[in-house]
């Protein structure tokens, strides 16, 4: 099961690199199936990922953890 992010607004990008890692994704295919998405700028200055986003691009990949959210 896709773990929930630490930051309920969205995951971080080390945390999108965790879950590659975990299920030997390919970080370039990950972001090619991603696609161009908005992101959420956190306080930090640093990118917050939808969680809808990151289950459809997992989805895309035919990973059973994603999730098809037709939200766009």
């Amino acid at each position: 099961m896709l773990q929930k992010p630490k930051d309920l607004r969205g995951y971080t990008k080390q945390e999108i690199l965790e879950i590659c890692k975990e299920r030997k994704i390919h970080i370039r295919k990950f972001w090619k199936a991603f696609g161009v998405n908005t992101v959420l700028l956190a306080e930090d200055n640093t990118a917050r990922y939808y969680v809808c986003d990151v289950e459809a691009a997992l989805y895309e990949l035919k990973n059973k953890d994603g999730k098809f959210h037709l939200w766009d």
